[in-house]
């Protein structure tokens, strides 16, 4: 134990002028400057190589060749620097220093080259300064690895050696710890000069990098490290998206950075996943490296993070894309992370998988079938679930915090209560035997969500549709989409409420708006229909023996289930920017939703308006454009009859909280009792009231129109 410490003595110190270096780098004035910001870093390297060299073989000779290598690595970066000195730099500047406007055209010229050559340098010397950091850190921790007695030879041809050393020495704890020191000094040190929410994203990034499970030879750091990081990396991850939420426009420097710490992460959780079940972290580190490179490349731009060109991000929907894949690809591979640390690693390889062979129908067939259960086997786990839920549902009580509208407040409330109970901890901790067999329960989607259509099963699947059905005629869809299932947690945070927008920019959005039934609409609808009943009826004749038909040993529909809803559903949510919000309503894919909304339809549950007057003189219509699900026929419906239903309704309430007069509110089954009891309502008909701000923007958009109306 005296050696790693004694080794730690000197690693942080070394990490803390390295930050210095950085510092240094960042405020350079001239080229001269840089260079003794290279000179020092190639003089640190030298002397690391050096170790190296001496702990692979420590003896007499090694210690010639160390030095030998010291002398030769300082002597020649020293010879580069003179001349650049004498022949490149220093004319520079003497041409900065000489070159006035008033020598006329020619010295303009000069100028333009001498500032052409300084940028040309300042991206060199970034590259430089960057690849001799890592190589420090690399050559440091190799040489600890070696001293501290950790290390032995990789076996294999010199190319396989080469990988494992590169792995094992950039995944050991005296390459990451330092490299998060590192970050920590050097992002404090330049903190004054960074934005405050970039200094929070780079504190946030070092916490997920110190938990690296490679980084100690034990374990339970592994296990320990594997849940702390996930909830780090959660936390960086509900930070960004609220960013986001709350700064519409944003540098392309942020955009970039984001996106591509995202890819990174990507990388990072599925190398760890390849890790445990292989062994091989070169994935991993490799993901290190680039954050690395990321993070350096990024604070050494001088200033490039707001002075880069800004624009909002809801109107470049192929970065939206991306920023929702990689965050996706990163918390499956987490999900699955954490599936198998409390559940073991038989979580994923006891997977059950088809056989890949047969003829080529039969291959794709299993191909497919492979995918589908893999994927499936993860986002429908309880733990993915879990981890999904603590990270929607923080943007879900933001939400809840900037809606004044009490009845809305009251369902997201019950949103996250319903997602936690009814979706995670009654079916997989309480019920899991038995969830089939319970009403609405065990058969939350409609059909397959716990096995096949057996005789013994009807009678819960029948309870499903009658108490939910009942439900929806008194209350609304909203019990079922916007209360119950899993995809009001996902789509109604801040977030993801904010992409709403992208239901009337895409170019599907747009051909999905509004309450009637698009051509897609319908075939869609249709589909998800015709293959619900048919894969019904041959799961219910499997059970009871008249055929004998699965689809690789599976039951045809509890696989339609997986696809449906494990698979399909993400794909949808990944593809708001082309699709708009509410996918899943707005093309009416999912066979249970549908059932509730036209049930809806005919029943009790409307949006009111106080006054349909109101809504003839209001110009802002934000009713319409608050609407996740796309219904902008809402203002003309209330001004027609003074009430809007719609099949397509699910009653988030976003249209009444963005009402500026209070004039929208819900009827259903108690507005129907007040009713026939002859209960009058509290609010005065017509009346314009404070208004209910459901976000920042609609309170920027009604403070803006009063401003103009006191104009």
């Amino acid at each position: 134990m005296s050696q790693p410490l004694w080794l730690w003595i000197i690693a942080i110190p070394m990490a803390f002028v390295t930050s210095l270096l950085v510092k240094r780098a960042l405020q350079a004035k001239t080229p001269a400057d840089n260079d003794v910001v290279l000179y020092l870093l190639i003089t640190m390297a030298s002397m690391f190589g050096g170790a190296v060299i001496y702990f692979l073989s420590p003896s007499v000779v090694s210690i010639v060749e160390a030095v030998a290598f010291n002398a030769v690595l300082m002597t020649g970066g020293a010879i580069f620097i003179l001349h650049r000195w004498t022949e490149g730099s220093l004319d520079e500047e003497i041409g900065k220093i000489t070159v006035a406007p008033s020598q006329g055209a020619a010295s303009d010229v000069v100028a333009d080259a001498t500032t052409h050559d300084a940028g040309t340098l300042r991206v060199g010397t970034r590259a430089a300064v960057i690849s001799l950091i890592l190589l420090n850190e690399f050559l440091m921790g190799w040489a600890f690895v070696l001293a501290s007695g950790s290390f032995t030879t990789a076996s294999g041809s010199s190319a396989q050696a080469a990988l494992s050393t590169f792995s094992r020495v950039v995944g050991s704890d005296w390459f990451i710890f330092t490299m998060v020191l590192e970050m920590i000094f050097s992002v404090y040190m330049l903190r004054k000069n960074l934005p405050k929410s970039f200094f929070l994203i780079v504190i946030g990034q070092s916490i997920v990098m110190f938990f690296a499970p490679t980084a100690l030879n034990s374990a339970n750091w592994v296990t320990y490290s594997i849940y702390l990081g996930s909830v780090a990396m959660i936390g960086l991850l509900i930070y960004m998206y609220e960013y986001l939420f709350k700064n519409k426009i944003v540098t392309s420097a942020i955009r970039g950075y984001f996106l591509a710490l995202l890819a990174l992460y990507a990388m990072m959780m599925a190398g760890i996943f390849v890790w445990i079940i292989q062994g091989s972290a070169l994935v991993f580190v490799l993901s290190i490296v680039g954050e690395m490179i990321l993070y350096f490349n990024l604070i050494l731009s001088k200033g490039s993070i707001e002075s880069s060109k800004s624009r909002s991000w809801l109107t470049d929907p192929w970065w939206v894309f991306g920023f929702m894949t990689m965050t996706f690809v990163a918390e499956y591979f987490m999900g699955a992370l954490i599936d198998m640390q409390y559940y073991g690693t038989g979580f994923i390889t006891g997977i059950s998988l088809a056989p890949i062979s047969g003829s080529i129908v039969t291959q794709i067939g299993a191909v497919f079938y492979d995918f589908i259960i893999y994927f499936g086997s993860v986002t429908g786990s309880a733990w993915f679930l879990i981890m999904m839920g603590v990270e929607m549902g923080a943007l879900v009580v933001f939400k809840i915090m900037i809606t004044r509208e009490l009845e809305t407040k009251i369902r997201l409330v019950l949103v996250i209560a319903a997602y936690f109970i009814y979706s995670i901890f009654l079916p997989s901790f309480v019920f899991s035997s038995s969830i089939a067999s319970i009403p609405f329960l065990g058969w939350s989607m409609g059909v397959g969500t716990a096995g096949a259509v057996a005789p013994v099963f009807l009678g819960a699947i029948l309870g499903t549709y009658l108490i939910t059905g009942v439900l929806s005629f008194l209350f609304g869809a909203r019990q079922t989409c916007s209360v119950f299932c899993t995809a009001a947690l996902m789509y109604q945070g801040t977030f993801p409420d904010s992409m709403s927008a992208f239901n009337r920019t895409s170019k599907l959005g747009r051909k999905l708006l509004t309450s009637r039934m698009s051509n897609l609409y319908k075939i869609v609808s249709s589909i998800a229909i015709v293959s619900i009943i048919i894969a019904a009826i041959a799961s219910y004749l499997n059970s009871v023996g008249i055929i004998s038909f699965t689809f690789f040993g599976t039951d045809i529909v509890f696989f339609l289930y997986i696809f449906y809803f494990n698979f399909l559903w993400y794909i949808i949510f990944i593809s708001i920017p082309f699709v708009g919000t509410y996918g899943c309503v707005t093309t009416g894919y999912c066979h249970i939703g549908l059932f509730n909304q036209f049930v809806s339809r005919i029943g009790l549950f409307r949006l009111k308006v106080k006054d349909p007057t109101q809504c003839v003189n209001c110009e802002t219509k934000d009713c319409a454009k608050a609407c996740p699900v796309g219904l902008t026929d809402l203002p003309g419906n209330f001004i027609k009859s003074g009430q809007f239903r719609s099949h397509k309704c699910i009653g988030v309430g976003d249209c009444v909280s963005a009402c500026p007069y209070e004039n929208e509110y819900f009827y259903d089954v108690r507005g129907w009792l007040r009713e026939k009891l002859g209960i009058k309502g509290s609010n005065k008909h017509g009346q314009p009231h404070l208004p209910v701000i459901g976000s920042p923007v609609q309170a920027e958009q009604f403070a803006g129109r009063e401003a103009n109306a006191k104009t």
